[in-house]
């Protein structure tokens, strides 16, 4: 083929241009390539000139070929038909061009090969495991040649069955097994000749992964017929033993081998099953070689898998059965000792060490899939389990109990053995191991360590002299997983000896002990029983404990150098223990409150400072409780500067909490003082409610509502107030305009007046739907669900008379047509309270009398019965907010505990959906109404059988 010399002279001017590395050159030589590329001589030009010019210049033609190609494989025919005389000139030579190059040029070949087979292999390609396989038998080319068909054949693993794909696989197998099989060969002979081990393992490595990617989809009948030869060429890989220096190589082999035997296990167990028990012996055997570090984490990964996947396996019972010490001994605890990467991250990594130790979050190391395999053998070999924990506790109390990496491990089997059900929240909720071995380790061996350690803290002495810090993490571990097995009446006593190690330097033991001392405090009444969340120690009096945790948490934050979440939460759970018992230690629950908010300011971590005024919530919330002004008068005091502090630095979380703690202040006051009195005025500043404010919204209202207790409030202000956010369509309006109806019956035609005004303009304003206006119209729909919110709140407050005649007033027909323009909500209201809230009104409309004329009735009830049948077919889509999470974001306006229960009044329905019932079926007695209704042209028959089922279980 004919190449113009100009376009070879464009391309080596154009590649000295970008190499000269100025911006100016740069896009010089970008402007010229551009002018090129579209030549039907390109990619020979690159393709000849990458081979012929020096290797910086030879580089960027190679790269500019990998990226032709990779548009190439998305060309559509009449594209494809164009250059294809090029490309298969170029097929011709590349092959043979990429196993003579070197690196770096090598690579962006191999890139560039895998891009035009994933087009034309094998129809347009048919040749190329040919030529591929001629180079497997060359000792020089071999290495090349298993990396290219590895790339290639990857996709066999990740892509979906088809029968294009299979057809590719069968003529690769077909083309490549016997030159594959007789290579394996030939590898042994050179590893156990000791040949060149460090390419030789190489070499190995990529053959086993071209076998896996071979053979993931199908066993291909190759494959089948050599499965002897195949699986003892495992076998030997597995029996390799390490040469000083290279051992991290053969380590990878035998992890590649395991996962092929594992997929061999897994796919083609009907053809590999005799072998089953032979590469059992065979694994267990090679991971007792293994060492802790990271170089033989593939190896005891697949095994790990592998053994989980086959004790599940009846036929493997009795082998099993007769192995499961060698099991335990040769995967599981060797596995479930302390790495060297968990010491360092004890150390040095807080926070994540705590996630991993106590939350399960760590998926993917060894000690995580030997506990999963762990608990696998638990489940289905109990009793040996329990007989062979047994030996290891009796043989741990005669040694002495001396020991720590034996204790650790100890710990860690009774634990993972007897978890079959944990949470994070309750710890373990049932056990399978029997509580003779879970107590029995408390009992004999743990409590006499705790014995020791309570002493030591009575004679103010270090506990961390006799007991390493990693070692009381421990302890804490098994009383954090057992707290509900333990008796109860230990627990406060286990949560003082506990809480007292939080003062230890290491953060990591003071934040486990923290979370511990917590844990134990807030047992649940009834564990088993998720609609209970009645905690233990609520009705039980252990205040003098509670107190001496206190103490401790106490000293604790004085002495940390951050706030820290573990014990802000311990503290927050102590005030809401003691009740009114914090008021004996209210001048140390202030200097406590003074602390938390100097640290505040020394680092800022949402998290944190959200569990800082949940807990001066919770004190003021116990104040108001107790109706104890003195108290929170002397409180307000020690803080007030501070909090106004935090107040002017304007920082959007800071002063929602701020405003939240004025509100509770303002509950235990008779009158507001001159200093709320001034930010009363200064909040109805229409300037503070633009839209740059709108996450300070709903703390302004919860603001007003108690701090305009017993007064007139100012109409004109507030209703400019109310116009400004609802002209910003905020949610944050049906908050205000609840507290407004609330506070006097006549705001009520004011606020509906209003909120019915935005509501016409927003709706003669809404565009046609269309693909970018999808948002804006969602946002819409969002907020006229607010609207009916809002009426729910009315009918709450008022009754069903007083809504429609307020709406009356202003538009005969308004409520009617609201409801007929937004019976998409009705048909999809979903979160449970807002359902419950919008149903009862709907109920009280649709029965109370001839409010709707009977067309708007219809589609009404219809709209109702859908949602409720959409409820029946998808409950998880009802089930609602969760609203007892764990808040880690700063994302808007973040209600405190104790404020938004004083703030949330509804008395809410137990089963919206049987009110319905049972009033529709008072109002369909009626024979009147039975001739009017025509039930069966308004439901579906599925819907009418529905609603039939619900009237009868009322």
């Amino acid at each position: 083929m004919i190449v113009t010399s100009n376009i070879v002279n464009d391309l080596n001017t154009a590649f000295q241009l970008i190499n000269m590395g100025t911006n100016d050159k740069i896009r010089q030589g970008e402007q010229l390539l551009q002018q090129i590329r579209g030549d039907i001589q390109y990619p020979k030009v690159l393709f000849d000139y990458f081979q012929a010019y020096e290797i910086s210049l030879g580089l960027r033609a190679a790269i500019e070929l990998k990226l032709w190609f990779k548009e190439y494989r998305n060309f559509d025919d009449y594209q494809a038909q164009y250059v294809q005389n090029v490309v298969q000139t170029i097929k011709q030579h590349i092959i043979s061009a990429y196993i003579v190059s070197e690196a770096p040029l090598i690579h962006q070949l191999k890139d560039a090969i895998v891009y035009v087979a994933s087009r034309d292999f094998p129809t347009q390609w048919p040749t190329l495991m040919a030529d591929l396989n001629q180079f497997l038998t060359h000792p020089d080319y071999v290495y090349k040649t298993l990396k290219l068909i590895y790339k290639l054949t990857e996709k066999y693993v990740y892509q979906s069955r088809s029968d294009p794909l299979y057809e590719e696989i069968i003529i690769t197998c077909d083309t490549i097994h016997h030159n594959l099989l007789l290579l394996a060969k030939s590898l042994i002979q050179q590893i156990e000749a000791l040949q060149n081990l460090k390419l030789s393992y190489e070499i190995l490595k990529t053959l086993l992964k071209v076998f896996y990617n071979l053979n993931f989809q199908d066993l291909h009948p190759h494959f089948e017929d050599n499965l002897q030869s195949w699986m003892e060429f495992m076998k030997v890989v597995l029996r390799l033993q390490p040469v000083q220096g290279v051992e991290q190589f053969l380590f990878k082999c035998k992890g590649e081998a395991l996962r092929c035997v594992l997929l061999y296990a897994m796919k083609y167990r009907d053809d590999f099953g005799d072998l089953i028990q032979v590469f059992s012996s065979e694994i267990w055997n090679v991971c007792t070689q293994t060492s802790a570090g990271r170089d033989s984490d593939k190896i005891v990964l697949c095994a790990l898998r592998y053994f989980k996947t086959l004790i599940a396996w009846q036929d493997m019972k009795t082998f099993f059965e007769q192995n499961i010490k060698i099991l335990i001994e040769s995967l599981i605890i060797r596995n479930l000792s302390l790495s060297k990467d968990e010491i360092g991250m004890f150390q040095d990594e807080p926070q994540e060490f705590i996630e991993k130790f106590f939350e399960q979050s760590d998926l993917e190391s060894r000690r995580a899939q030997a506990v999963e395999l762990f608990k696998t053998v638990t489940k289905h070999f109990n009793q040996q389990v329990n007989v062979i924990i047994q030996e290891y506790l009796q043989a741990y109390i005669q040694s002495g109990m001396n020991g720590i990496d034996n204790e650790i491990i100890l710990i860690n089997l009774i634990i993972e053995a007897s978890t079959s059900s944990f949470t994070s929240k309750d710890g373990t909720i049932d056990i399978i191991l029997s509580q003779e071995n879970v107590l029995g380790f408390y009992t004999h061996c743990l409590k006499p360590k705790l014995g020791q350690i309570f002493e030591l803290q009575q004679q103010n002495q270090s506990v961390e002299q006799k007991f390493t810090p990693i070692q009381l993490a421990f302890y804490c571990r098994y009383l954090f997983y057992f707290r509900n097995v333990i008796d109860k009446v230990e627990l406060p006593t286990l949560a003082t000896l506990v809480s007292k190690l939080q003062l230890s330097k290491k953060i990591t033991l003071s934040n486990i002990a923290s979370y511990t001392a917590y844990s134990l405090i807030n047992v649940r009444q009834d564990v088993k029983n998720y609609a209970n969340h009645q905690l233990y120690f609520e009705n039980v009096n252990i205040s003098q404990y509670l107190q001496l945790i206190l103490t401790d948490c106490y000293n604790n934050i004085k002495q940390q150098q951050k706030l820290e979440t573990y014990s802000l939460k311990l503290t927050n759970s102590l005030i809401t223990l003691l009740k009114q018992e914090i008021f004996n230690a209210i001048a140390a629950l202030c200097n406590l409150l003074q602390d938390l908010l100097k640290n505040i300011k020394l680092e800022y971590e949402f998290q944190n400072v959200h569990l800082v005024f949940e807990i001066i919530a919770s004190v003021v919330d116990v104040c108001i409780i107790a109706k104890n002004s003195e108290a929170a008068n002397q409180l307000q005091q020690s803080i007030l500067n501070q909090l106004d502090e935090l107040l002017r630095e304007n920082k959007g979380d800071v002063t929602n909490f701020v405003l939240q703690i004025y509100s509770l202040f303002l509950q235990v006051q008779t009158n507001a003082s001159s200093y709320y009195q001034n930010l009363l005025q200064n909040f109805l500043e229409i300037q503070n409610w633009n839209e740059s404010n709108s996450s300070l919204f709903q703390a302004y209202i919860i603001f007003f509502q108690f701090g305009f207790q017993g007064t007139n409030l100012p109409t004109t202000q507030l209703q400019a107030i109310l116009k400004s956010i609802v002209s910003h369509s905020t949610p944050s309006y049906t908050e205000l305009s609840k507290f407004l109806i609330k506070s006097n019956s006549q705001w009520t035609n004011i606020v509906l007046a209003i909120i019915f005004e935005q509501y016409k303009i927003q709706q003669q304003s809404q565009p046609q739907i269309s693909s970018k206006s999808k948002a804006t119209h969602l946002s819409q729909r969002l907020i006229n669900k607010e609207v009916f919110l809002l009426l729910a709140h009315v009918f709450t407050s008022y009754g069903v008379e007083v809504l429609i005649n307020e709406c009356s007033k202003i538009s005969p027909q308004l409520l009617e047509s609201f409801l007929i323009n937004e019976l998409g909500i009705i048909k999809s209201i979903s979160q449970r309270n807002e359902r419950k809230l919008i149903f009862t009104m709907l109920s009280a409309i649709l029965f109370s009398g001839s409010f709707l004329s009977q067309q708007s009735w219809n589609l009404v009830f219809q709209a109702m019965v859908e949602n409720i049948t959409l409820k029946k077919r998808n409950p998880l889509k009802f089930m609602g907010r969760v609203t007892d999470r764990e808040v880690t974001s700063s994302s808007g306006f973040q209600p405190l505990k104790p404020v938004i229960a004083r703030n949330n009044t509804d008395k809410l329905l137990n089963d919206e959906d049987k009110l319905f019932s049972a009033q529709f079926k008072t109002y369909y007695s009626n024979p009147i109404v039975q001739q009017q209704l025509p039930i069966q042209q308004l439901l579906t028959q599925q819907q009418q059988e529905l609603l039939s089922n619900l009237i009868q279980s009322v």
